[in-house]
C-alpha cells in the first residue's frame, strides 16, 4: 500500500465530520481510478516509477479534500430571489446591454473568425488557451484601452513587482474563481476583513469554512471619497468606505482582505491612492488581498480605473471576466490572476475537482469580446450614463419616497427608501406594476431600507417610467 493512500485512510479514521470523510472517500476513490489507468504504463521502463506518479497524485488530492470548505453554505439569497420571476420588467439585472452572437462574430477578427470556423470541440487547456489568456494579459497593460471618453487608463502605480505573464491567468467560470480562492487559501480559524454589504460568496464561502469574517462597512457622506476635501455638486451624498477604518481592522492576525471595487452593491469608489495604502496595510501585515474587478471599466465620468491588485502587490488576487463590461454573462468565462506561483498552484490544483477547463467556443467568444473592448465599453457607458441621469431624476422628482445616494462606477444605484422597509415595498411592487426591483435584505449588511436599481441595459428608462405611474 502506498503511503498516500495509508494518510488518506488515517485522515478518514480521525475525521470527526460525515462530510469530511464523504470527501476522503470521494479522493481515495479517485485515486484508484487513477491507479488503474496508470497501471499499464508502471511496467515501462522508460516510464518514471509508479509510486512517485501515485505519490503526486495523492498529495494533490489531499490538499484539495483539505481545503474544502466542511460546512454547506446557506441559500444563496440574490441566486435564488424570487423576484427573478415574479415580473416582467426585472430592473436588477447587474451586467449591461447583452451582445447577440451573430453580432460579436460579425467583430471577430482574421484570427479569431480562423479560429471560429477551425474549432474542434475536445477538452481545452486547464489554464485557458493560450490565446484568450493572452488576450487578458493584454487588458492590465498601461494602454490596453484608448479613445474612450473620461476614461483614465491604470498605468500611473509604481510598481517593483516583475510584469504579469500568462502563466499568472487561469480561466474560471466567474463564480468559480471565488469558491477556487477561498477554498485554496483559506482555513478553520483564519481571520478574513470583507468589504460588506457585497455578493454572498465573498463573505459566505469564507464563513463555511469556518473564518472569523471581520466586516468593513460604508458610511453615506458629502464628500465623494476619502482623499476629497471638496463637498460633492447639488449636496449629492456617497457611500464611503473609510480607509483609515480598513487600516484598523488588519491585523497581524489576518488572512485575507476581500473588496471588490467599483462597488456591488452601492456603486463606490476608492481611489488609487486609497488603493495604494490598503495594499501597504496588507504588506504590513503579509495578508492576501482579494479584488472582485468584475464591473472594472465602468467607471462613471470623472473617475479614474484602479490598477489590478495581481499586477501591484505579490499577495494580490483579482477576479475579472465579461460578464459585466463586456455584456457576455452568458459565456460565463472570467479569470483568477495573480503573480502568487503558489497561489495559482493551489488554484489549478482545486480546479480539478470543479470545472477542470472552459468551454471551448466560449473561449474564442471572449477573445472577439476582449479585442473589441473599446468600442463594447464605450457603448455600455453611454447607456449608463443615460440611465443613471433618469434614475437620479426619477429620486429627485420623487424625493418624498427615496433617497438618492451617487454611485461612482457600477451598473447600479443603491435607492434609500425613507417611508418603507425594501422587502415588503417590493412585493408591492411586483404586484402593482409588474416589476422586480432587488430589495437590500439580499445583501448582507445590506439593511432593509434600500433598493439595488440597475441601468446597464437599454430598456432600463422604460422601466423606470412604468415604476414612476404606480407612486
Amino acid at each position: 500500500m502506498s503511503s498516500s493512500i495509508l494518510i488518506l485512510i488515517i485522515l478518514l479514521v480521525l475525521s470527526s465530520s460525515k462530510r469530511e470523510a464523504a470527501i476522503m472517500i470521494s479522493v481515495r476513490s479517485s485515486i484508484s481510478r487513477s491507479t488503474r489507468q496508470l497501471i499499464p504504463f508502471a511496467s515501462n521502463s522508460t516510464q518514471k516509477p509508479f509510486h512517485n506518479v501515485q505519490n503526486k497524485i495523492g498529495a494533490r488530492a489531499v490538499l484539495s479534500a483539505r481545503t474544502l470548505s466542511t460546512t454547506s453554505p446557506p441559500p444563496f439569497l440574490v441566486e435564488q430571489w424570487e423576484g427573478w420571476e415574479a415580473g416582467k420588467l426585472v430592473l436588477s439585472n447587474s451586467d449591461c446591454e447583452p451582445i447577440k452572437q451573430s453580432t460579436l462574430l460579425a467583430m471577430a477578427d482574421a484570427e479569431c473568425k480562423a479560429r471560429w470556423d477551425d474549432l474542434d470541440l475536445g477538452y481545452g487547456h486547464q489554464k485557458g488557451c493560450e490565446h484568450l489568456r493572452a488576450d487578458i494579459l493584454e487588458t492590465f497593460s498601461k494602454d490596453s484601452l484608448t479613445g474612450i471618453e473620461d476614461f483614465t487608463d491604470e498605468g500611473k502605480t509604481s510598481s517593483n513587482n516583475p510584469p504579469l505573464t500568462i502563466e499568472d491567468i487561469n480561466v474560471v467560470v466567474p463564480a468559480e474563481g471565488i469558491f477556487l480562492t477561498m477554498n485554496a487559501l483559506l482555513e478553520e480559524g483564519d481571520e478574513v476583513v470583507v468589504a460588506m454589504p457585497c455578493y454572498q460568496s465573498l463573505h459566505q464561502l469564507a464563513e463555511s469554512i469556518g473564518c472569523k469574517v471581520k466586516p468593513w462597512l460604508p458610511t453615506i457622506s458629502d464628500r465623494p471619497g476619502n482623499d476629497s476635501f471638496s463637498l460633492g455638486p447639488d449636496n449629492t451624498k456617497f457611500y464611503n468606505f473609510s480607509i483609515s477604518d480598513l487600516e484598523k481592522l488588519i491585523t497581524p492576525s489576518t488572512k485575507m482582505v476581500v473588496m471588490n471595487f467599483p462597488h456591488n452593491p452601492t456603486g463606490a469608489m476608492i481611489t488609487e491612492g486609497e488603493l495604494n495604502r490598503i495594499v501597504r496595510a496588507c504588506e504590513k501585515n503579509d495578508c492576501y488581498l482579494f479584488n472582485d474587478e468584475m464591473y472594472k471599466y465602468l467607471e462613471h465620468k470623472g473617475k479614474a480605473t484602479l490598477p489590478s491588485v495581481a499586477g501591484i502587490y505579490d499577495k494580490g488576487i483579482s477576479l475579472g471576466g465579461v460578464s459585466k463590461w463586456g455584456s457576455l454573462a452568458g459565456i460565463r468565462i472570467g479569470w483568477v490572476v495573480s503573480q502568487n506561483k503558489e497561489v495559482m498552484e493551489k488554484i489549478a490544483q482545486l480546479k480539478d475537482y470543479t470545472t477542470i477547463s472552459s468551454s471551448r467556443p466560449a473561449e474564442v467568444l471572449a477573445s472577439i469580446g476582449i479585442r473589441n473592448r473599446n468600442l463594447i465599453i464605450q457603448n455600455n457607458l453611454d447607456i449608463i450614463h443615460e440611465g443613471k441621469g433618469y434614475l437620479k431624476s426619477f429620486a429627485q422628482v420623487h424625493s418624498e419616497h427615496f433617497e438618492w445616494i451617487e454611485p461612482e462606477g457600477g451598473s447600479f444605484a443603491f435607492l434609500r427608501l425613507k417611508n418603507e422597509k425594501a422587502s415588503p415595498y417590493v412585493r408591492k411592487l411586483a404586484e402593482k406594476a409588474n416589476l422586480s426591483v432587488m430589495p437590500s435584505d439580499l445583501f448582507v449588511r445590506g439593511g432593509d431600507d434600500s433598493l439595488r436599481v440597475c441601468f446597464g441595459r437599454s430598456d432600463a428608462i422604460e422601466m423606470i417610467e412604468a415604476w414612476s405611474k404606480h407612486l
